[in-house]
């Protein structure tokens, strides 16, 4: 991420800059994109909730378990501030999961399954789209045919 964040302030320079010649290229380039120093900060980004969906798309899973649990989750590279933005747009205070150079989000109560399901399907955000919209549906058709879930109010 620091990577890509450095090749964009690189690109952004030199395009902003109109240079052509290599040698027209100071060592030290200008941040242009730098993160929230918060969670919080995260949830002033207008297009952070699209994000997310696109985020799901790429790095999500709409899963359940053998023990009749339904789970939603984020897994990436650690981040911390990024994943404590999730619990705060999913209204959650599950733990996030720390492993070597992953984290992952992870929710699977009645509660927390009907703010996942009302983020995706109720919020007139951009839509999943192909295969992570096909495990979505399944995923809602399973919830509907479970016993703990199928009071939720789920899309139709």
């Amino acid at each position: 991420t620091n990577v890509r964040r450095s090749q964009f302030d690189l690109a952004y320079f030199i395009f902003i800059n109109n240079l052509n010649i290599f040698a027209d290229i100071p060592s030290n380039i200008p941040n242009f994109n730098t993160l929230p120093n918060t969670a919080e900060g995260y949830l002033l980004l207008p297009f952070f909730l699209n994000w997310i969906v696109g985020f799901t798309m790429a790095e999500g899973s709409f899963f359940n378990k053998n023990n009749g649990d339904f789970c939603f989750s984020l897994k990436q590279r650690s981040h911390i501030l990024l994943f404590e933005a999730f619990k705060l747009v999913f209204n959650t205070k599950v733990k996030v999961y720390e492993d070597s150079d992953y984290i992952t989000f992870l929710v699977s109560s009645k509660k927390d399954v009907q703010t996942v399901i009302n983020f995706f399907s109720f919020s007139n955000l951009y839509p999943l789209i192909g295969y992570k919209l096909l495990q979505y549906n399944s995923w809602i058709e399973g919830l509907r045919a479970s016993q703990r879930y199928c009071d939720l109010n789920l899309p139709n």
